[in-house]
């Protein structure tokens, strides 16, 4: 394969010589893939990393209410650098782009944090100032700033939407009215888990998806996260609005949110992408581990081929770009696409033996067997931003120092 500044100028079979190229990377032996997609995370919880364990998501809300889910005990710096760490661990782990759904916005040091780390993304600024007090809502021209900063700086913007226990008609007529001429995605936590699901039933004898279709709230740039609690009917709706839906299922497991029913999203052609969440839900920020997990919880729910392993590739790289309106310019190596890709390491027992003749497993050991710690080289925009498992220009070593001193300022408050 032959790479023409940021894109893709040449795919074919065979080895390309060193004199061919101003620069030759030797790729033999490894899987050269594209880069993956982590289509929901809150970077800012990397500070909180294994602080919310062996507790539902229900109870994380009570117990880090008090102080706004550590909002106290830290200040725009500390956010900063968990997000960077963030970006970093994701880098590493062969994701080559990544949403931050913001707790709360950074101004352009959010954009900042992703472009100085070299990851691609997608920005969330939440429609609220403090998604504590459900109607705080941002002014219009702060979001329109936000939105021309981010496109401005390759980034995509999203507007983030309330969560079911804040859906109040007015208040969703609001939120949606004032964010229908703005040139930005939308997202929102969507029948994440049961009670909140139950909210939305016992105050309005409906479902969240039923709700929100029935006002009309449901389109064709509304990015759904989670979407646990939905029925057969239900995803009808969605695929019928063009609503994209980010399962991070890991997550889902790990708080005890319950299991999607992604099998029936992918057999109505619903685009599914992956995400793994914040490090307080989830620890790690490693899509291939979300890809076995994925296959592995469905298996065991739905069926042995209730998925397949093309499905759920697909959920990582082309359908995580195409939930963001990005498919034409990156998830696939295709001559044309930018250059954002990996290479994966495997010549490492648990990659062994590979076969890529007539019974080639070569899926099977990026979904079942690799790990994030298996990628050597990352490429974004054809910059390699990790060579030989390094990160590139980056001083990992302070931002470890930095977060850890804030992890440690938390512990002693909480």
């Amino acid at each position: 394969m032959c790479l023409n500044g940021e894109l893709i100028a040449e795919v074919r079979r065979g080895p390309v010589s060193g004199d061919e190229c101003t620069q030759w990377i030797d790729g033999g032996g490894k899987i050269l893939m594209p880069g993956l997609v982590n289509g929901h995370c809150h970077g800012d919880m990397t500070l909180a990393r294994g602080l919310g364990d062996d507790m539902t998501l229900l109870e994380q809300i009570k117990a880090f209410d008090s102080h706004n889910w550590f909002c106290e005990y830290i200040n725009d710096d500390d956010r900063y650098y968990a997000r960077q760490l963030t970006y970093c661990e994701a880098l590493l782990a062969g994701t080559t782009f990544i949403c931050e759904n913001m707790y709360w916005g950074l101004g352009n040091r959010s954009i900042r944090a992703m472009k100085d780390i070299g990851i691609k993304g997608a920005l969330v600024e939440d429609i609220r100032h403090d998604f504590a007090d459900p109607d705080s809502f941002v002014d219009g021209q702060v979001l329109r700033d936000f939105s021309a900063a981010c496109r401005d700086a390759g980034l995509v913007p999203v507007i983030g939407l309330m969560a079911e226990e804040d859906y109040e008609t007015e208040r969703l007529r609001k939120a949606f009215s004032r964010l229908e001429n703005l040139d930005a995605l939308q997202t929102i936590h969507l029948a994440e888990n049961e009670w909140r699901r139950d909210i939305i039933v016992s105050k309005y004898g409906m479902t969240p998806v039923t709700y929100l279709a029935h006002h009309g709230f449901l389109h064709d740039r509304l990015i759904g996260s989670h979407v646990v609690c939905v029925t057969e009917n239900e995803v009808g709706l969605l695929k019928e609005a063009g609503v994209k839906v980010v399962n991070t299922p890991l997550c889902e497991m790990k708080i005890a949110d319950g299991i999607a029913p992604v099998p029936e999203m992918v057999r109505q052609g619903l685009t599914v992408g992956l995400g793994t969440d914040g490090a307080l839900w989830n620890n790690s920020n490693d899509i291939f581990r979300e890809m076995k997990g994925m296959s592995l919880l469905h298996t065991i729910s739905s069926g042995i081929r209730s998925l397949s392993k093309i499905n759920i590739l697909d959920m990582a790289t082309i359908n995580g770009a195409a939930v963001f309106g990005r498919e034409s310019e990156f998830g696939m190596i295709k001559e044309g696409m930018h250059a954002d890709m990996i290479l994966i390491q495997t010549d490492k027992p648990h990659m062994q033996p590979l076969l890529v003749d007539r019974q080639e497993n070569v899926t099977s050991a990026v979904i079942y067997s690799a790990i994030g710690a298996d990628v050597t080289d990352v490429f974004v925009d054809g910059r390699r931003l990790v060579a030989d498992g390094i990160l590139t220009g980056i001083d990992v070593q302070s931002l470890y120092a930095r977060v850890r001193h804030t992890a440690e300022k938390i512990v002693r408050n909480v």
